[in-house]
């Protein structure tokens, strides 16, 4: 018997997957896609050392991970897409500031607000699957083909990281995910009702 309690969902599986998938993508590629530019943003960026670059790693991967004991509850209470589009607002804009910041301690608090703006994009995503999917083999299938992406970005990240810094500088891998993420919010304002 279907659940009349489950959200409106009016997507075919490669239409979700489209839709969703952007969110679960890029909050890994920006941890990986600017690996092999880290020296060189050490030099570029003023007051910046090897280390304070290094640390925006850490900084960004702690953010995501510590943001799903915020974000998942907000989302309970709220609900899915203004949490999915809040993120996704804060994770663009942030990555367009990341692309033009020339400080290094600037930079560092912007992957902090990178790092939150991705946690919500993907936090909301994972629970809309969970939502909509729970009970049908659907969601065993996004969430297998989720598992995948996350386990080859690690490898396709830092080369699609250095061919944008050698065509374009290393600012054009903060800009390149700032127009991946305002692509994919302004996707999901119109398509995203769970």
């Amino acid at each position: 018997m279907p659940d009349t309690h489950a959200p409106r969902w009016a997507h075919s599986l490669p239409s979700a997957l489209w839709l969703m998938a952007p969110f679960d993508l890029l909050a890994s590629l920006a941890m990986d896609l600017y690996l092999p530019v880290v020296p060189e943003m050490a030099v570029a960026l003023r007051g910046a050392t090897p280390a304070l670059v290094q640390l925006t790693l850490s900084v960004y991967l702690a953010t995501l991970g510590l943001g799903q004991v915020l974000f998942g509850p907000l989302s309970d209470r709220i609900g899915r897409r203004p949490v999915l589009l809040g993120g996704a607002a804060l994770f663009t804009a942030a990555s367009l500031a990341l692309a033009l910041a020339s400080d290094g301690a600037l930079f560092l608090a912007l992957r902090v607000v990178q790092g939150v703006g991705a946690s919500a994009a993907l936090v909301a995503t994972f629970a809309t699957v969970r939502d909509v999917y729970a009970d049908r083999p659907e969601g065993a299938t996004i969430y297998g083909l989720f598992g995948s992406m996350l386990a080859f970005v690690p490898a396709l990240g830092p080369i699609l990281g250095a061919l944008l810094a050698t065509a374009f500088g290393w600012r054009a891998i903060f800009l390149a995910l700032a127009v991946l993420g305002g692509a994919a919010g302004l996707r999901a304002v119109g398509a995203w009702h769970a």
